[in-house]
C-alpha cells in the first residue's frame, strides 16, 4: 500500500512537472521548450559569420527576387515588379525585425497586457484614450481608397505574413520565447498603427496637467500673461493667400466623473522637447551653386533596436536606397536615380 502511495505520489509531481515545463505558468515561459537543446533559445544563437540561404520558394511571389547583403548585412531586393517588390520588403523586414514591429503596434493599440499581464493595465487604458486604433482605421479607410498604396500596403503585408508562416517554435524570435507567445497575422492596420505610433511621439505633446496645476496656483489672468497661447510667429506654415479651411461644430457629451480618477494612475512619460522631424526645400535659384537643395531633418533618440531599418528597392523605373521603418513599406528617408 505505502508503496502505490508513493508511487501515486510521483506520478502527480511528474505530471505537474511535466505540465510547468511543457505550457509554463502565467506569463513564466514553459522552461522544457525554452531550454531545449535543439529548439530552445540555444536555437537563437547567432553564428560568428552569418548563414544565408542561397535559394527560397516563397509562395505569393509572381516572380523571381535577388537579394543581395553587403558587408554590413544591408539588403538590396531587385524584383521585377511592384507586388514583388514589396512582399520582398516584408518578408525581409520580418526576418530581422518582426517582434519590434508587433510590439510597438500592440504598445500604440493598447494591448501589452495581453503579452506581459496585468503590470500595464494602465499604460494600455492611456494609449487606448490617445484615439490611436481609430485614428488608424480611418487611415486604413484612406489606404483603400487609393488604389497605389492599397497594393503596396497588401503586398508588404503578405510578404511579413509569408514568413510568419513559416515559423516554428525552433525559428521563432528569442522574445516570443522568452514573452510566450506567437506573433498575429499582419495587416494594414498594423501599418496604420505604426504610423500612428510615430505620429504620437513626433508631435503627442501636452501641457495640460502643467497649464491646470498653474491656473490652480496662479488664477487664470495671470497664468495667461506668463504661458500665452502658442504664439503663431514661431510657425509660420506656407499657405496660399485666401485659403480657407473648413469648420464644423462638433458636440462632445461630457463623460461622467465617477470612477474616472481611477484611470488616471499613470505619470505620462514626457516627450523630449528636441524630438520632432521635419523636411525643407530650398529652390536652386537660391543657392550658390544653382542646384536645389532637397534636406530631410530627423530629430530622434537612438534606439535599440534601430527605429530605421536599411534597404534597397529597385525594379524597373524605380529605384531606392535608404532607410524604412520596420512594418511600413517603402523608403522613408533616402534618395533615389534623381534625389539625393
Amino acid at each position: 500500500m505505502r508503496r502505490f502511495l508513493w508511487f501515486f505520489i510521483l506520478a502527480i509531481l511528474s505530471a505537474g512537472l511535466f505540465y510547468v515545463l511543457q505550457f509554463g505558468v502565467a506569463h513564466i515561459p514553459p522552461a522544457g521548450k525554452f531550454l531545449n537543446p535543439f529548439s530552445g533559445f540555444w536555437a537563437n544563437a547567432e553564428p560568428a559569420k552569418p548563414v544565408i540561404k542561397e535559394s527560397l520558394s516563397i509562395a505569393g511571389l509572381q516572380d523571381e527576387v535577388t537579394v543581395v547583403y553587403d558587408d554590413r548585412l544591408v539588403p538590396h531586393i531587385f524584383a521585377k515588379n511592384a507586388h514583388d517588390l514589396f512582399f520582398a520588403q516584408g518578408y525581409i523586414t520580418a526576418t530581422n525585425r518582426l517582434w519590434q514591429m508587433e510590439f510597438q503596434t500592440h504598445f500604440a493599440a493598447g494591448r501589452v497586457s495581453e503579452i506581459v499581464g496585468e503590470k500595464t493595465l494602465e499604460l494600455d487604458r492611456m494609449q487606448r484614450r490617445k484615439g490611436l486604433m481609430y485614428a488608424a482605421e480611418l487611415t486604413v479607410e484612406a489606404f483603400d481608397s487609393d488604389t497605389l498604396a492599397k497594393d503596396i500596403l497588401e503586398s508588404y503585408s503578405d510578404g511579413v505574413n509569408a514568413y510568419i508562416s513559416s515559423l516554428t517554435y525552433k525559428t521563432l524570435p528569442l522574445e516570443y520565447k522568452l514573452l510566450n507567445y506567437y506573433p498575429e497575422p499582419w495587416s494594414k492596420l498594423k501599418s496604420a498603427l505604426l504610423l500612428k505610433y510615430m505620429a504620437d511621439m513626433l508631435t503627442g505633446k501636452s501641457m495640460d496637467i502643467e497649464l491646470s496645476n498653474a491656473i490652480s496656483l496662479l488664477g487664470e489672468e495671470i497664468t495667461e500673461l506668463i504661458y500665452p497661447d502658442f504664439p503663431d510667429t514661431l510657425i509660420d506654415p506656407i499657405v496660399p493667400v485666401g485659403t480657407t479651411f473648413p469648420h464644423t461644430d462638433i458636440h462632445l457629451d461630457t463623460p461622467s466623473v465617477i470612477g474616472i480618477h481611477q484611470h488616471y494612475n499613470v505619470e505620462s512619460e514626457k516627450t523630449s522637447d528636441n524630438i520632432g522631424s521635419n523636411n525643407w526645400a530650398v529652390s536652386g535659384s537660391k543657392t550658390k551653386t544653382g542646384a536645389p537643395i532637397l534636406c530631410n531633418d530627423p530629430h530622434l533618440q537612438l534606439n535599440l533596436p534601430s527605429i530605421w531599418y536599411e534597404i534597397q528597392l529597385s525594379m524597373p523605373d524605380y529605384n531606392v536606397y535608404g532607410v524604412s521603418l520596420p512594418g511600413s513599406p517603402a523608403v522613408i528617408i533616402g534618395f533615389n536615380n534623381d534625389i539625393a
